[in-house]
Order: C-alpha cells, then sequence, then structure tokens
C-alpha cells in the first residue's frame, strides 16, 4: 500500500515510501525512460539483432532487463538482506524453545519436534518479515531517514543511494557460505578428547536417542559391588543418574543434526552455526556501518582463527553468536519500523529480546553479556518507545527459560561456578541501580532539569576581572568517553610489565600448565593463568591495525552517542535563529546513535570484563574460545565502522573516486591479512610439486603450504575409530575401565555412543582381587564383563589375551602458552579390550597371581 500518493504539477505521480518494506507495493506501472524504449525497440528487433550478434545481443538483453527490474525493485535487495539476516536466529528461536520445553518433560521426540518447529518457524518468519527496514539511518547520511518523495519515472535515486547494493548482499551471503563449506571440508570428529567439544557432541547425541538428558548410571548392571566410578571429566553423578555438565542449548541442535544424518550430521552442525553467525554479523555490520561493508565485515570474522577454531568443532559460541547477533538486528529493525502488535516494529522487538535471551540456554556467561540491556530498556521507557514491552517481555522470558533449563538439567554445573554467579550478582546490582537512576527521567520535568544542568555553563572572574566560561558538563562527559577507551587500551598494554596474575586452584590444571611450560621451556610456575596476557590474545588473533581502528571507533562513538544524548549548550557567541530547524544529516545522525547504543554497550563491557578476566584454561587455541562471543566480533565491528567513516570523510573532503577506492581498499587489507595469516600461516616448501618446464610463478605457488590451524583438520578418523570400538564391545556388556586416564577419554563415548553402561576402578582398588570380584559380580547380573586399559600388559595380568580395539594417530588441537598456535599436534589413541570370566581369573588366582594392580 503506498503511502501519501498524489499527483503535482506536470503530471508526473510520486510516492513517500517508508524505509520498511511493508509499505513498498507499487499499483501503478512507472514513466518509462529512455533507456527503456531502447530495450523495448532492442525487444522488438530481437530475432534481426539476435541473428547478427548471437550470444552478445543476448547478454545485452538481459543486462538491461536486469537493470530495469532493479529500477522497479529497488528496495528489495534491502529487503531481502534484512530477511536473511534475521533468519538464522528467527529459525534457532523456533527450535530452542519447543525443544527446552520437550527435553524438561523428558520427551524429546524428532516427529513431535518437527511438527511443531516447522509451523512455528513459518509463523514467526511471517511475522518478523512482513515489514522490516530496507534501509538504515547512517552518521553523516543526508537521506531522510523515515521515507522521502521519489520520483518513480525517475528512477528513484534517493532510494537507491540508501538502499543495499545488491553486490553487497551477495558478497555478504557468498561469505558466511563459503565459511561453512570451509569449516565442513576441515571439520574436526573431536569424539576421544577430553573437553567441551566432545562432552556437547554425546549430549546431544544422548538426548537425540533418548528423549531425556538424565543418563542412568546403570549400577545394578554391574551387581551390589563396591569401588566403582562412574563419574567422568565433564559429567556429573548427583544421584541415581549421570548429568552433562553443560546447559542443553547447542546439545537440542546436534540433536536435530544426530536425527537427520546420525554422528556426522551432528558433526555438520558447528559448521551450519559458525556460517548462520558470519551470516547474522555481516547483517549487524550493514545495519551499524553501512551495507557495503557488511561483507568486509563477514570476511574478517571468517578468517579469524578463533571463529574458524569454535565453528569446526561442537562449541556453543557459534550459536551464542547466532542469537545474540540476530537479537541486535531485530532490536535494531524494530526502531525503525512503525507498525501494530502483529508484523510491525513490537514483533521484531520481542523477538530480539527473546533471541538475546536464549542466549542464557546456550551458555550461562552470557548473563553478563546481556547486564547492559536493562540500563538500555529503562531508557526506552523514560523516552516512551513501544518497543520497550515487547522487548522486556521477550528478554525475561529468554532468560527465564534459559535458567530454568539450567536449574532442572545442570544444577551441579551451575554449582561448580558459584563464584562467577556471585560476581555476576554483584555486577548486576551495579546495573539495577544504573536503571533506577534512569528510572526517574520518566517524570514530565526531570529530563528538562537534567538537560539545563549538563547543558549549563558555569562562569568565573579572573583575577582581571575578565569572565570565564566553563565547559559544560556535557563537553566534559563526552571528552571522558572519548578518552576512556584509550586509556584502557593503554592500560592492558602495560599490564603485562606491573602484574603477573596467578591463582590457579584446580591441580589438574596446574600440572597440565606446568608440563606446557617445560615444553616450551618457560619457567616452571603451573599456578599462573596468564589472564595479564589478554591483550596480547586479541592482537594475535585480530592484528595490531584493527585493535587501533577498534580503539579509535569506540573513542569516537562514545563521544558521538553522548552528544545524541546530551547535546552542548548554545556557546555565548551563538544567536539562535527563530527560523532554524534541524537539518536532515543531525536527524538521521540521532537515529544512527540510537540504533547504536545497545551494540555499543554491549562490546563494551564485554571487552571490559573478558580482557580483565577471561577465567579460562590459559593455553592456546582453548583460551581464544572466550574471545568469540562479542570481544572479537566488536571490535571488528568498530574498526569496520571507523573505515567506513574515513572513506565518506575522503568523500566529503572532495577526494576523486579512485582515491576513496584507495582508502577502503588499505582498511581492508589492514583488517582481514593479519587474521588471515595467523589463521593459515602459510609458509615454503623446498621443493615444488610441479614439472621442471613450468613457469616460475606455478613452480613459487605449487611450494606454497597452508600449515594454520585454519587450513588443517583434527582428529581424523576418530568417528570410524569409535564406530569400530562399540562393534568391539557388542551388546549386554558391562565395560569397567582399569585406568582413570583412560577412562576419561573413553569412558563417555562407551556410555553414550555405545550404549552401554560404564564404570571405572576407584583409584584405591587396584588389584586382580578388585577385578575378580567386579567380573564375577557382573556375571551374576547376566551380562558379559568386558575389560579396557591403555596397554596390552595391564589387562594380560588377568590371565586372559586381550586384544588391541582402537589404534589411531591423528592430529589434535595444539596447547601453547607464549603465542598464537601455528598448526596442529600429533595425537594418538590406543585402548585394549579383555573379556575375562570369573572362573578364568579364579584359577589365575590359585595359582599365585593375585597381588597389587600393576597396569
Amino acid at each position: 500500500m503506498c503511502a501519501d500518493n498524489r499527483l503535482p504539477r506536470g503530471g508526473t505521480v510520486w510516492h513517500a515510501f517508508s524505509v520498511y518494506s511493508g509499505s513498498v507495493r507499487l499499483r501503478l506501472r512507472p514513466v518509462p525512460t529512455p533507456e527503456d524504449e531502447e530495450a523495448d525497440v532492442i525487444e522488438r528487433r530481437r530475432g534481426t539483432v539476435w541473428d547478427d550478434w548471437g550470444l552478445l545481443s543476448y547478454l545485452i538483453l538481459s543486462y538491461r532487463r536486469v537493470r530495469r527490474l532493479a529500477r522497479r525493485w529497488w528496495w528489495l535487495p534491502g529487503w531481502a538482506f534484512a530477511a536473511v539476516t534475521q533468519l538464522p536466529a528467527l529459525l534457532a528461536v523456533a527450535w530452542l524453545v519447543p525443544a527446552a520445553a520437550m527435553l524438561l518433560a523428558g520427551r524429546l521426540l524428532p516427529l513431535p519436534m518437527m511438527i511443531i518447529f516447522v509451523p512455528l518457524a513459518v509463523a514467526l518468519c511471517y511475522f518478523a518479515l512482513r515489514r522490516i527496514p530496507v534501509r538504515w539511518p547512517r552518521f553523516g547520511d543526508k537521506d531522510a531517514p523515515t521515507g522521502a518523495l521519489v520520483a518513480v519515472g525517475a528512477g528513484m535515486p534517493a532510494a537507491r543511494r540508501g538502499g543495499v547494493p545488491l553486490g553487497a548482499l551477495l558478497a555478504t551471503v557468498g561469505i558466511a557460505a563459503g565459511f561453512g563449506v570451509w569449516q565442513a571440508f576441515f571439520g574436526s570428529q573431536q569424539v576421544f578428547a577430553v573437553g567441551d567439544p566432545s562432552v556437547y557432541l554425546q549430549y546431544g547425541y544422548w538426548i537425540a536417542e533418548h528423549g531425556t538428558a538424565r543418563i542412568p548410571s546403570s549400577a545394578s548392571a554391574f551387581g551390589s559391588v563396591g569401588g566403582l566410578v562412574f563419574a567422568s571429566p565433564g559429567y556429573f553423578v548427583p544421584g541415581v543418574s549421570i548429568t552433562p555438565s553443560f546447559l542443553p542449548g547447542l546439545p537440542l541442535v546436534l540433536a536435530g543434526g544426530t536425527w537427520i544424518g546420525g554422528i556426522g550430521g551432528a558433526l555438520l552442525m558447528p559448521a551450519v552455526l559458525g556460517g548462520s553467525a558470519v551470516l547474522s554479523f555481516g547483517g549487524l555490520v550493514g545495519r551499524l556501518a553501512g551495507p557495503r561493508w557488511a561483507p568486509v565485515g563477514a570476511l574478517v570474522l571468517a578468517v579469524s582463527l578463533p571463529e574458524l577454531y569454535v565453528s569446526r568443532a561442537p562449541f556453543g559460541e557459534p550459536l551464542v553468536q547466532v542469537l545474540l547477533f540476530g537479537g541486535l538486528c531485530l532490536f535494531i529493525d524494530s526502531l525503525g519500523v512503525r507498525g501494530g502488535l502483529l508484523g510491525g516494529g513490537l514483533t521484531l522487538a520481542g523477538l530480539g529480546g527473546l533471541a538475546l535471551g536464549l542466549t542464557v540456554l546456550v551458555d550461562i556467561g552470557s548473563l553478563s553479556t546481556l547486564l547492559p540491556a536493562f540500563p538500555v530498556l529503562g531508557l526506552l521507557f523514560v523516552a516512551r518507545r513501544p518497543q520497550a514491552g515487547p522487548f522486556g517481555i521477550g528478554l525475561f522470558v529468554g532468560i527465564g527459560i534459559g535458567l530454568w533449563a539450567g536449574m532442572a538439567l545442570a544444577r551441579s554445573y551451575l554449582s561448580t561456578v558459584s563464584t562467577e554467579l556471585h560476581v555476576f550478582g554483584l555486577c548486576a546490582a551495579g546495573f539495577g541501580v544504573a536503571t533506577a537512576l534512569v528510572a526517574p527521567l520518566a517524570l514530565p520535568g526531570a529530563r528538562d532539569r537534567v538537560r539545563r544542568a549538563f547543558r549549563g555553563r558555569a562562569h568565573l572572574v579572573g583575577l582581571d576581572g575578565d569572565v570565564v566560561s566553563l565547559p559544560s558538563l556535557s563537553s566534559v562527559v563526552q571528552w571522558v568517553g572519548f578518552a576512556l577507551p584509550v586509556l584502557a587500551l593503554i592500560g592492558l598494554a602495560i599490564r603485562p610489565y606491573l602484574q603477573t596474575v596467578r591463582g590457579q586452584t584446580d591441580p589438574t590444571l596446574i600440572r597440565a600448565v606446568a608440563s606446557l611450560q617445560r615444553v616450551a621451556g618457560l619457567p616452571v610456575d603451573g599456578r599462573r593463568q596468564y589472564y595479564e596476557q589478554s591483550l596480547n590474545w586479541v592482537l594475535w588473533y585480530l592484528g595490531v591495525p584493527a585493535v587501533l581502528l577498534a580503539c579509535a571507533g569506540a573513542a569516537a562513538l562514545a563521544r558521538r552517542l553522548v552528544r545524541t544524548v546530551l547535546p552542548p549548550g548554545p556557546s555565548a557567541s551563538a544567536v539562535p535563529s527563530a527560523s532554524a530547524v534541524p537539518s536532515v544529516e543531525g536527524r538521521s545522525s540521532k537515529v544512527a546513535a540510537r540504533l547504536w547504543v545497545l551494540p555499543f554497550l554491549m562490546i563494551a563491557w564485554s571487552v571490559a570484563t573478558v580482557l580483565w578476566d577471561p577465567a579460562v584454561a590459559p593455553w592456546q587455541p582453548w583460551a581464544s574460545h572466550r574471545l568469540v562471543p562479542l570481544v572479537l566480533p566488536g571490535m571488528v565491528l568498530l574498526g569496520v565502522w571507523v573505515s567506513s567513516r574515513l572513506t565518506a570523510r575522503a568523500v566529503v573532503l572532495g577526494a576523486s573516486r579512485w582515491t576513496v577506492v584507495l582508502v577502503g581498499f588499505c582498511c581492508v587489507l589492514a583488517l582481514a591479512v593479519p587474521p588471515l595469516v595467523t589463521s593459515v600461516n602459510p609458509g615454503l616448501v623446498a621443493k615444488t610439486s610441479i614439472g621442471e618446464h613450468s613457469s616460475g610463478l606455478s613452480k613459487l605457488v605449487s611450494r606454497v603450504r597452508l600449515r594454520g590451524v585454519g587450513a588443517s583438520s583434527v582428529y581424523d578418523g576418530s568417528v570410524a575409530a569409535a564406530s569400530s570400538l562399540c562393534t568391539s564391545i557388542g551388546t549386554s556388556a558391562s565395560v569397567v575401565f582399569v585406568s582413570a586416564a583412560t577412562a576419561a577419554e573413553f569412558a563417555p563415548v562407551v556410555r553414550d555412543l555405545c550404549g552401554q553402561p560404564t564404570a571405572s576402578l576407584a583409584a584405591g582398588s587396584l588389584s586382580s582381587a578388585a577385578v575378580e570380584q567386579v567380573v564375577t559380580a557382573i556375571e551374576r547380573t547376566g551380562r558379559r564383563p568386558v575389560l579396557l586399559g591403555p596397554s596390552k600388559s595391564g589387562l594380560s595380568f588377568f590371565g586372559v589375551v586381550p586384544r588391541r580395539v582402537v589404534s589411531l594417530r591423528t592430529s589434535g588441537d595444539p596447547e601453547v602458552l607464549a603465542g598464537p598456535p601455528a598448526g596442529p599436534w600429533p595425537v594418538s589413541y590406543t585402548l585394549w579390550m579383555a573379556s575375562p570370566l570369573a572362573s578364568a581369573l579364579r584359577s589365575q588366582a590359585s595359582v599365585g597371581s593375585s597381588g597389587a594392580w600393576n597396569g
């Protein structure tokens, strides 16, 4: 439905187009232009031209048709850009909400899940994508943010200038798709390794097969014998069942992959989530820095090593990014759309808050990331924005779902992070106070009094009688906001010279850090946490230019945002004009500042808290996953925004087109090249792999090798080895590990993937008598005892001939303390199996083979 249709002088039809695509439904055919008439002539003479020029005529005709369609449907690329970057978050919300409810009920089944998911996803997409913006205001944008009168016959040049170029849309989607394909090709089969990915994978496989998060310990399968341990790293045994030590957000998505393609389908989901995260981030960059810079932001994030690392194995960070970036996109779009409850800004605001809140269902640490949303919510209520209510409701509902699932399914895990939750409570109290201070501004005269207080300028009389005007409080706050990012960067840069962070208390981590220090030739201090090096971690993965650009962007944005909220008062020499009206550029900059408030506060808070206390094991690239949700993307976003402003400034200063292109190209290289080099670690081999008669360039290219973690697959062959292990164990088996270290690597695989009861011998009961007692108890239950150990000699002690069931040599993730990882490390997995009988053990004991355990 076209708004404000009228017939001006000259008979040309004009339309007032709003920024959201729901208003763009043209009913009138546009006035033909000379180009259209020329295309019609060519089309009428197509037979003659086709005979004379063949394919060239067809290409020219197709190009002209595309240009005509582009003029008529100028808003379509912008609508498609907004829709495709919102879509991952909408699908994630439609999947996680019913899946979490069904898992809490212990009835997660594929058919009911699909019956609920498909209609819900269609409904969410319909109501969210009905009316969405096709362009977004930017700082210094001279196009009106809420619409402009556009002559259809003139081709709508103003709208096209403010819209999304088709090339930017295709490039952003192409980069995200290419990233997903790359990650699928270099995927990680982290099945045996001890860590978050293997636990997530087995968790997702278990709930896909059984529909519940409770894993029975099956103690009855081992008889009434004692001295058995059912817990393993990543799992807790709070009672008669075993619970994984993570929230169920990512496992619910992995369960969907398992239903589609088994364990292989689950291992492909990280690549899908990673590509979706890059796409959503490109949408956020396009909304805040300009659509033409969306591919740049997506590219820089895609080539960074931490993003590559977490998107090829089951990590929760890519799913957090999908919900976080998609939620911010939905919230930003809601501020530019007017409409009712369904199909308008209120719907977008509610879905944006729900997507942001559901990040807690994936990672409990997202509670800290969401804290800045509460003061922003207070500001929305103060400003009487209609989006405040739906956004707040959606945010609290999403957080409530995450906390409910955590308390019901992962209470033991939450108890292990109680210290972090206490710190979060203190931070939440601080943000609550800030929100409470914002609330009085809703009173009629409070805002005016506060504005006058910040605009007022104090005057002092000097010794010589001259009156000196002091800066207003608003100006002081602006320059404080400008200086804080610079001072923070300087403080983090000099922190390693002033502080050495120690405080590790976990004995396992202390031994691991000390071992890595010995390997690297560093001073051995297992209690050291290396948190003072957090800025160096960012420099390793993004490079110095990106960090400097991000700091400049944070400083400039902080000053702009404060200036928008608290504009400075007029100078003493300023004489206001009665006929003065706010400029279009000023209105556009104010709207752009409103769009930036929530993303900027979340980025600033996350960067400050994570870099000060990463709360993670310090070896790389493992520690880099703490930077993935918002620290690295936030810095990339700020760096890209500064680059866009530099090119815009070059245009304002009258620079030539090629100069502007050169400035933009240099910014792209500065942002993309350092992380790319760190990720792929290119190098040259001594000999070429082609013939001696090839060209010099071909020989040089053939010598290039990509040795980095980003261009290497890890843990290959693990799925096949796990399948062979399950086949070797068979059915109706009760599996006992004779080594705690071996149980840590293989017990979850046997229990979750093979579906057999699993336990390990306690540390104080490793003797042949204890093993005989366990085997006898298992046989009495009617099951078959299976012993697993790390070596042949360890199992030969029981008078049976063991056989090797796992022998895998592959590459794995490196563990580096003093720099970025240069490439994967070799790893190997070996497992031996024996199926003894109690009678054989008793006969072996009768000849004097009992005694202390020597395995």
